[in-house]
């Protein structure tokens, strides 16, 4: 079994719209990827880091995502954009934007 699992559940883009977000893609839980359509290259390693995090923090993920949302809202950033965990996140897409434009790292 891989070190992930991707489930795409087409019905999941209305629930996750109303309840978490409004561009809402995906949502990673320990090893499971729960989408409502296929990942990209570049949104799939966005998720693969958040299954790594879940490993590394294990089940204070939960917790620590939370404070570092809250964290961002304190500090006057976005709670998403500027948390931490998606800021990890989101550098990880960036570094498979560059492998598959040919480019190192």
């Amino acid at each position: 079994m891989p070190p992930y699992q991707c489930v795409v559940l087409p019905f999941l883009k209305v629930i996750g719209e109303r309840f978490i977000m409004p561009n809402w893609l995906a949502m990673t839980i320990g090893p499971l990827i729960f989408s409502w359509r296929k990942l990209d290259p570049l949104e799939l390693a966005h998720e693969v880091q958040h299954v790594r995090q879940w490993r590394r923090e294990g089940v204070m993920y939960v917790l620590r995502y939370f404070a570092a949302s809250n964290a961002a809202v304190k500090a006057g950033k976005d709670r998403y954009w500027d948390n931490e965990f998606e800021v990890e996140a989101r550098a990880a897409a960036d570094t498979m934007k560059k492998k598959l434009e040919g480019g190192t790292t």
